[in-house]
């Protein structure tokens, strides 16, 4: 599959790093846009995050019919009318009128007026719209809650913890106060399969390099972010025989 909606700090070209999912489940206790279950196309997904505006959206998408994204429109002239929209959906158009934000846009913006004729899925149109209708069946096991990571059930399966990073990029998310010593203490404890994601730098596991990605201020001046990874494996003989799992090649 690929991205459902543009968000700050998605991993969908990163997640092939990460490699597939090494459990049937996966959880995200800070879901986002869930780029890592989506590039992997994880059957069942449990997702959870703090933020009221990515679990309507994902609840609207999981829950909403066919007809009902048929429905939206295709295009925007003026912000009214995204704020017209209910709750998910509306959520949804804001993030793709805009490009990689934390939270939603509250504006059509230039990138939007600049791509909303290209066809194709830089910016909210009948593109976007047909990508969500030929995912969604894949979601159907997909789950979302409203919930702080420390509430999650503790299961054995393959999560994928991505928070907010305990740096200046991290602080642009609307929910980045985080104790992370206790986040640390709470990834260690984790059942299961366990990649927990940071820069290099972070203190707060024992992280190590992954990849390097062109940062959002690096498409202007070249500044890289390096990408480090805490990972938490079962024995091999407690992992069950899965399909292999295909990365897709980076979204358009």
């Amino acid at each position: 599959m690929r991205p459902f909606f543009s968000y700050y700090g998605a991993k969908y070209t990163g997640s092939k790093y990460y490699g597939p999912p090494r459990a049937p489940v996966v959880i995200e206790p800070f879901a986002g846009s869930a780029c890592y279950s989506t590039r992997w196309n994880a059957p069942v997904a449990k997702l959870y995050d703090v933020s009221p505006d990515i679990c309507a959206l994902w609840d609207w998408l999981i829950h909403c019919s066919l007809d009902d994204v048929r429905a939206l429109p295709d295009e925007f002239e003026h912000f009214d009318q995204v704020a017209a929209l209910a709750h998910g959906p509306r959520t949804l158009a804001q993030f793709w009128v805009s490009k990689g934000r934390a939270e939603p846009s509250g504006k059509l913006s230039p990138w939007y007026f600049q791509y909303r004729n290209a066809h194709d899925c830089r910016v909210w149109g009948a593109a976007v719209k047909r990508r969500i209708i030929e995912q969604k069946p894949l979601i159907a096991e997909w789950t979302i809650e409203q919930r702080s990571y420390a509430d999650v059930p503790l299961v054995p399966v393959h999560w994928h913890v991505d928070p907010p990073y305990d740096n200046a990029a991290g602080s642009r998310y609307p929910y980045s106060q985080i104790d992370f010593a206790h986040l640390g203490a709470w990834c260690r404890s984790l059942p299961g399969e366990v990649d927990v994601c940071e820069n290099v730098g972070a203190t707060w596991l024992p992280f190590e390099p992954l990849y390097s990605v062109v940062s959002t201020r690096g498409r202007r001046s070249g500044a890289y972010s390096q990408e480090a990874v805490w990972r938490k494996r079962t024995s091999s003989s407690d992992r069950p025989n899965l399909p292999e799992a295909v990365a897709l090649p980076p979204p358009d």
